[in-house]
């Protein structure tokens, strides 16, 4: 009897495809995912996108440019901006995760040569990239570490004779030269956070919107799961008889998702304005403008699968694996930053990186109805598409 209760638990599985792609793909899928983020953290797949700016070119920031362009572990953007503003400007528009700015004189010791502007909500990529400056110049430019220490040493020991200048000049052609191991980096970098609020404030809109759209795609799942039990009950076969056919069931339930959304959505955000202090009553047309095109998305999403699927289990198991693979690749998990540039350009393809761009830009970056368009646009057709299919495939299965 053991055997046999085994034998029937072991055919119930082979023939739902659902359930083995929940039991042998899923697990993998999400380990590969996760391991591509958390591997390339400590190594060159990590590969921060950098707004570079120079205040006035010179021999040593055109040395200290090119080994930043070099490094494996940075992406600059084309170009070099000439002031701060510049720098924070696209720091603050998304179009680069941190910004580098380097000053006329990188030997002076009185201010910090090389400033770092980082979002509130990327602190990480400050750091990393702080650390990245701060190794590229000891190994490639050992000579402007020890000429920014020297006038230091020459202060406290009262000044140096005419020949331990010569020998000290000398060293520091040669370090120039040949390159070396070299400490006495201090004050060589300083960090600014950019942004209208703390630090805080960024990370919790950042993660407003990644819950927010991970709940909405999760709820949307599971109700539309409902359209399967009213398919075998022969609800909508009876609705069929009516002069719009399926269309109504289908339509009827893509409304009510969106309605509960948006009320999902709307209570995430309360509780961040009220306990955070998230600055949505300041934006609250953009924020419901951005809230209905979620809501849209995660329905349309959630009515295709629903229709695909044949029974109630394999609509379940199949919708926990295409929310999860789209919260890990999309950023409700892991910031985006964080990850590979392969696997940014995958996560474009799902709900959860446009909607958290298009809250932190709402809520953070203070952008208008402009900015927002690529966005909202991706948001509408993704929901637009999923209803189409959603009716489609009602259809087809009507006539079977």
């Amino acid at each position: 009897m053991i055997l046999a209760m085994l034998r029937v638990m072991a055919l119930s599985l082979v023939r739902d495809r659902g359930a083995l792609a929940m039991a042998f793909v899923l697990p993998p899928t999400i380990f590969v995912i996760f391991a591509a983020i958390f591997s390339g953290t400590s190594g060159d797949e990590l590969r921060l996108q950098v707004a570079l700016g120079v205040a006035t070119p010179s021999t040593l920031t055109e040395r200290l440019e090119t080994a930043l362009r070099d490094e494996p572990s940075l992406r600059l953007l084309p170009g070099t901006a000439s002031s701060p503003e510049a720098v924070i400007r696209l720091v603050e528009s998304g179009q680069a995760d941190v910004g580098v700015m380097l000053a006329a004189d990188l030997n002076a010791t009185t201010t910090s040569p090389v400033t770092i502007f980082v979002d509130p909500g990327k602190l990480m990529a400050g750091a990393i990239l702080s650390g990245q400056v701060q190794r590229l110049i000891g190994l490639e430019m050992p000579d402007l570490a020890l000429s920014r220490t020297a006038p230091d040493i020459s202060s406290i020991v009262g000044g140096f004779t005419p020949e331990q200048s010569a020998r000290l000049a000398a060293a520091i052609e040669q370090l120039a030269a040949n390159g070396a191991d070299a400490s006495g980096q201090a004050n060589l970098v300083a960090t600014e956070t950019v942004g209208p609020q703390g630090g805080s404030g960024a990370s919790v809109t950042y993660y407003a919107g990644a819950v927010a759209i991970l709940f909405l795609l999760f709820s949307a799942m599971q109700s539309s799961a409902t359209l399967i039990e009213e398919r075998s009950s022969g609800i909508v076969d009876r609705v069929a008889v009516g002069p719009a056919g399926t269309d109504v069931v289908v339509l009827g339930k893509f409304l009510f998702l969106t309605l509960q959304g948006i009320i999902q959505v709307a209570l995430i955000f309360t509780v961040a304005a009220l306990v955070y202090r998230v600055d949505v009553v300041n934006h609250l047309g953009l924020w419901l403008l951005t809230s209905i095109a979620a809501a849209f998305a995660a329905a349309g999403l959630g009515l295709a699968v629903a229709a695909a699927c044949t029974t109630k289990q394999q609509a379940q198991t199949i919708s926990t694996f295409v929310v999860l693979v789209c919260s890990a690749i999309g950023g409700s998990m892991v910031p985006r930053f964080m990850m590979p540039p392969w696997l940014q350009d995958i996560g474009w393809f799902t709900p959860n990186a446009w909607t958290i761009e298009a809250y932190h830009g709402v809520l953070w970056r203070g952008e208008g109805l402009l900015d927002l368009i690529p966005e909202l646009a991706w948001l509408i057709a993704l929901g637009s598409i999923g209803a189409l299919l959603a009716l489609l495939v009602s259809r087809w299965r009507l006539r079977l």
